[in-house]
């Protein structure tokens, strides 16, 4: 076989492109278990952004596209950074994401307990146009996390999937699914912290949601 005399590197590639689903350069390159996948993630996660980051001009890849476990079972999607992160070159950073941490280690989930990134990752764009894009993104991201849950954080975010423009007001706090490789995720759908900021009357709606949430996570 041709795996013999390949580099553990490029090893890791083969195996990134066939996670993907991409064409393998190797027929006979064999797939590992979901169980060694989990070991090689943080090489999936990057190979998958390297590109985007190139396009985007963004160096830190990890601090801007990503933060959090990896391997949990818990995958948080806003929709995409705001000036604050562009500046500081951060997911989720300055206020917005210290009311996130705020509400998410309120039904006791902290950082090592979830997976957090964006949908979109540049402010302004076509989105439109680029939607295709970033679904194939989107899809290929899911598939290496491997999720069992996704909250959605806002209506852009909420509304990826369905390519649809619901109120937040009318799809928070509600549970659905994607398939994804014939896998089920749940999704939950509740407020961006940005919109809390600006219109703090939906913290209570926030809380409903996040204690629902809590209690469907914590018993299954």
């Amino acid at each position: 076989m041709y795996k013999k005399n390949l580099s553990n590197k490029t090893i890791n590639l083969l195996e990134y492109y066939s996670i993907l689903n991409i064409t393998n350069l190797f027929s006979d390159t064999a797939i590992k278990s979901k169980k060694q996948l989990l070991i090689n993630k943080e090489q999936y996660i990057f190979e998958l952004f390297k590109e985007i980051g190139v396009q985007l001009n963004i160096k830190k890849i990890n601090s801007f596209f990503y933060k959090g476990n990896l391997n949990s079972k818990i995958m948080i999607l806003g929709d995409c950074p705001n000036d604050e992160d562009i500046k500081n070159q951060e997911i989720f950073s300055g206020s917005r994401g210290e009311l996130l941490n705020k509400m998410l280690s309120s039904i006791s989930l902290e950082k090592e307990k979830y997976y957090l990134s964006n949908i979109y990752f540049e402010k302004h764009n076509d989105k439109i146009s680029k939607y295709n894009f970033y679904k194939d993104i989107l899809i290929k991201h899911i598939k290496i996390i491997q999720p069992k849950y996704i909250l959605f954080l806002g209506e852009t975010a909420a509304n990826f999937f369905n390519n649809s423009n619901k109120l937040i007001l009318d799809i928070r706090g509600k549970w659905g699914s994607i398939i994804i490789n014939n896998d089920k995720i749940n999704t939950f759908a509740t407020f961006d912290p940005e919109i809390l900021l600006k219109k703090p009357e939906n913290k209570k709606l926030s809380w409903e949601d996040l204690k629902k949430f809590r209690n469907e996570i914590f018993n299954n």
